[in-house]
Formats: structure tokens, sequence, C-alpha cells
């Protein structure tokens, strides 16, 4: 019987934020399990779409194999329609969510036609209700057809954030070291799971989510001396930001940089963090590069012979069709600063007269609950939201709309990006709110260079328009 590992960290997507750390989260679970020496084999992946994804673990499991554990792990984006958990392919499409992702239950069938005697999933995917932050809904109970004994674990509960990390997503990095916490005897599945609870304890905003349907006797190694050679390369390697504060960083007499034990003191603490913050010269170098370089590289003139460009600016946040999404973003985030208010309250909805007449006391229980949405920009920019408005030139055709927009923080920028396309609603008017096409938010420090960004935006918006007109003529055709 063989035991089999199916890796997948998706760290770039068409459409969606990149998440970069996934692909070193592949790096790293490689490293246990290879350290473990129970896998006969493991397929490790980065960036793969949906098709692809179906075919790695095709691939991986065929129908007459015999199968003594399955460890399936996925590091990227997810969404939730329904009650299913997507996990998205790199050219997911939130309107073809079954071809361009990989439903769970289409992984669940594909398990269960190979009957492993063992499958454990980890799942460490966002989910896009929430907005690409970092989190996923818990995993419906898995029917045992097929399976004898299943291990999920997911990195959070559904009305979470779970965020990615500067070089492993943060669930990942604690499941590795609940992995090598142990350092001699089994390691069972379950001490990681136990250890997982515990590490999160106390944490309102993040909270891990299982389902074991197992003996408990299921092991991830028989001895935990085999990694210690993994844990040395976790701590080095992928040593997270809270290990590096525990050191100094000096210059030897060459120049070079070299690192000495002890803790920082605070005032190197502030100092280290004063140089990353930005301030009002800041925000305008990286927006002016950021919105004079889209201008400059969209090539209006490919399109001119079916639009009309308009470029609108605004100090403030002005534009309504990216205001919801800015909101819901900026107030799952942790910001040092109120450099901008991003808010969501939830107010009772006052029963009327005639339901506190005809239901009494019943009204009292049954009221709804009604949001109110609150987005301001607390401090002085010349630029603050960029639109780019191309109105046809053709009645077939519909207009389309990028908005951008910047969101500052002591620590780095917010940038939020929505294309839009906009029917008619009368002979010379467009709907205000449109159907979104492209919608992505962004983390650039103040000294970032902008130009990999530009390049994503403006390919995003050239292949919406080339997408509109080519759909259009082809039903005109077909007309």
């Amino acid at each position: 019987m063989t035991s089999t590992a199916i890796l997948i960290g998706n760290a770039e997507y068409d459409q969606e934020t990149p998440l970069p750390c996934c692909s070193e989260d592949v790096a790293a679970m490689r490293a246990l399990l290879e350290a473990t020496g129970r896998f006969d084999h493991i397929f490790p992946y980065v960036n793969l779409d949906a098709d692809a994804m179906r075919e790695a673990v095709r691939g991986a499991l065929p129908p007459d194999g015999d199968h003594d554990e399955v460890l399936f792990y996925f590091s990227g984006h997810g969404i939730h329609i329904g009650a299913e958990l997507y996990v998205c392919g790199t050219a997911f499409d939130p309107g073809r969510p079954n071809e361009t992702a990989f439903p769970h239950s289409e992984i669940m069938d594909l398990f269960r036609a190979a009957r492993p005697d063992v499958l454990v999933t980890v799942i460490d995917a966002c989910y896009s209700g929430a907005l690409l932050v970092k989190g996923d809904r818990p995993l419906l109970p898995v029917v045992k057809d097929g399976l004898r004994n299943v291990l999920q674990f997911s990195s959070s509960l559904d009305d979470q954030t779970s965020l990615g990390g500067e070089r492993l997503s943060a669930f990942t990095r604690a499941f590795l070291e609940a992995s090598v916490r142990k350092t001699e005897g089994v390691v069972y599945y379950t001490d990681i799971k136990n250890t997982l609870r515990d590490d999160f304890i106390g944490n309102d905003d993040q909270t891990p989510f299982f389902v074991n349907q197992g003996t408990g006797r299921e092991i991830l190694v028989d001895d935990a001396r085999k990694l210690a050679g993994f844990r040395d390369e976790l701590a080095n390697r992928w040593r997270s930001k809270a290990d590096e504060s525990d050191e100094n960083v000096e210059r030897d007499d060459t120049g070079d940089l070299t690192v000495t034990a002890g803790p920082v003191t605070a005032t190197q603490l502030l100092m280290a963090a004063e140089k990353r913050m930005g301030g009002p010269d800041e925000a305008k170098a990286l927006i002016d590069n950021l919105f004079d370089g889209v201008l400059k590289r969209f090539n209006e003139s490919e399109f001119a012979e079916f639009f009309d460009a308009a470029t609108t600016e605004h100090a403030t946040f002005n534009e309504p069709v990216i205001r919801d999404f800015m909101i819901r973003v900026l107030s799952r985030e942790t910001r040092p600063d109120r450099l901008v208010t991003a808010e969501i309250k939830r107010t009772k909805k006052k029963a009327s007269p005639w339901e506190q007449a005809t239901m009494g006391i019943l009204a009292t229980f049954n009221q709804e609950w009604t949001e109110h949405f609150d987005l301001e920009l607390n401090c002085t920019m010349l630029r603050a939201q960029l639109k780019l408005t191309l109105t046809p030139k053709y009645k077939a055709l519909q207009q389309l709309q990028l908005v951008l927009s910047c969101a500052p923080s002591l620590n780095q920028c917010y940038i939020f990006e929505m294309v839009t396309q906009h029917p008619r609603i009368s002979w010379d008017a467009f709907d205000d709110e449109g159907r979104e096409i492209v919608r992505r938010w962004y983390t650039k420090g103040w000294a970032a260079d902008v130009e990999f960004l530009i390049g994503n935006i403006c390919d995003a918006l050239t292949k919406a328009v080339r997408d509109h007109i080519d759909g259009t003529t082809k039903r005109l055709e077909g007309d």
C-alpha cells in the first residue's frame, strides 16, 4: 500500500489578489512530509488553474491504486457559494466557479474513488465573501461512504479572517510548528489538532475548525526525532518576523549586515518601524506613480474606434461602486491608525406599529437587522480615487469603468481595483451600479515599486474591454 501527498499552493491569480506566501507554504509542507519518511509519493504544485488541479488529483490517485494514506493540502483563495466550498484556480472567475475552481464535493468524490485507509485534508484558503482576506468557512462533515478515517483541518470559521504572512501563511505556520512540538515519540494528527486549539485559544479573530472521523491513532510520524532537521529548517529558512525581533542587526567594518543575538531596545524597534511608515510625501509619490502609470500604460487608442475615454479624480472616496468592497476589507484589517474610518454597524430594525399590534411580544424576537456602512478619509490627500470611464460610441456596447482607490495606513497603502460593466438605462444614461468584472485589493509598502501592479491593472481592463467587444460582435453575428 502507498501513501500519497498532493500539495497545491496558488500564489498568482488573474483576477484576485496575489498571495506570495502560498508558494512557500507548499515548499515547507513538502519538507515536513519528506522528513517523516512515510510518504511514497509527494506531488507539490504551484499556480494551477482549476483544470490542472483536477488532473493533479486524478493523476496522483489512479483508480487501481492501493492507498494507505492520502494527504491533500491547499493554500490559496477560496469561495463559498451556498453550501459548497470552492478552492480557486489561478484563472478563477466568480461568475464561473464550477469551471474555474475546484468544488470541495468534487474533491471528496475523487478521494472516495481512491478509497484510502486514511484521508487527511489541510485547507488554508481565503473566503471571497470575506473579500480576499485569508479565511474559510468550516467544511461540512464528511460522509464516510468509501472512506474509513477522515481528518480535516481548516484555517478558521466563516465569519473570521485567517491572514497570510511574509513567508508562510499564518495557519500553515501554526500547523508546521505544532507538528514539530514533540521531540521524541509518535506524533499523532490529534496532537497537531490539540496544539492548534491551544494556540488559538482567546483569539476571537480566528478559530481553526476540525473534522475528525477516525480512531485517534492516525500518525504523522512514528518518531519525532526524524523531524529534527526540518525543525531547524523551519526556524531558519522560514523564520517568522517575531523570531527576528529577538535579534540585533548591525553593520561590521566591511559594511555587511551581521546578526547578533539579544533583545532589541524600544528605541531600535521604534526607529525600524519609523523607516517603514509613510507620510504625505510618500503617499503622494506612490499614488502619483500608480495613477499616472495606469493612465500612461492603458492604450486608449486601441479602443478609440469603439469608446470615448474620460478620467475623473477625487481627493476622497466618492465613487459608490467600490465603497462596500473597501469597507468590508478595511473593517477586518488590523491597522495601527485611523487615517481611514471603515466600519459596519448593525442596528435592529424597529417593528412597525402594525407589526407591534398584530405580533405583540413576538415582534421583539423577530426583528431584522440593518447594516450601516461608514467610510471616511480622515487625512488630506490630493488624489485618493481614479475613475477611467469608457463610454461606447455604439448602442450595442455597454459602458466600462475602472475605479482605483488608495486608502492610506501608517505602514502601507491599501489599493482597491474594480472594473464594472454598465448597461444603458436610458438613451444617453447608464446604470450606476453595473456588473462586477474585476474586484481585487492589494497592500503596498510606501517605498514599493508599483510597476507590476500597474501591468496587472491595465491587463485586466484591456481584457475586459476586448471580451466585451468580442462577445457583442459574436452575438450580433448570431442575430
